[in-house]
Formats: C-alpha cells, sequence, structure tokens
C-alpha cells in the first residue's frame, strides 16, 4: 500500500465510525423534533378549542350585558315618565 492510499484509509477508519454515529444521532433527534412537532399540534388544537369556548362564553356574557343595559334604559324611562306625570298632576294642581 501507497502512502496516500495508508492516508485514505485511516481516514476512513476514523472517520466512518463517527460520521454513522452522526447520522445516528441525527436520526434521533429527527425522530425528537417529529414528537415535539405532534405535541405542538395537540397544544395548538386544544388552544384552538379553549379559544372557541371562551368567544362562546364571552358572546353569552355581552348578549346579557346587553340585555341588562336595555333593562336599566327601559326603568330609566319609565322613572322619567312618571316625573312627567307628577309634574303635570303638580301643575294642575297649581292652576286649579
Amino acid at each position: 500500500m501507497g502512502v496516500v492510499e495508508e492516508t485514505r484509509q485511516a481516514v476512513q477508519d476514523f472517520l466512518a465510525p463517527e460520521l454513522r454515529e452522526m447520522r445516528g444521532q441525527l436520526g434521533g433527534m429527527e425522530k425528537r423534533l417529529d414528537s415535539m412537532d405532534k405535541r405542538l399540534d395537540s397544544m395548538d388544537k386544544r388552544l384552538d378549542s379553549q379559544d372557541k369556548r371562551l368567544t362562546i362564553h364571552e358572546d353569552a356574557i355581552r348578549d346579557r350585558f346587553d340585555n341588562i343595559i336595555q333593562r336599566l334604559e327601559t326603568i330609566q324611562q319609565s322613572f322619567a315618565f312618571d316625573k312627567r306625570i307628577s309634574d303635570l298632576e303638580a301643575d294642575k294642581r297649581r292652576s286649579a
């Protein structure tokens, strides 16, 4: 064997196992990344579900709040109407 062949063989003897080990490590990392990707997808779906539920609750609360405001406005109008009637009755008593 020549010097070049011996050098090539020594490099291959050293690098080949290292490269195989690195490939194995990369394969393991790819599997872990895939697993993490699936977990993130699952979490994303759960968050979307929670967001939808919160939106439904928010809409229900907003509807109830609007209903309460309408009822308060009706009561306010009723008080204003009662005050006008009282004022008219008081004017009528004064003029009689």
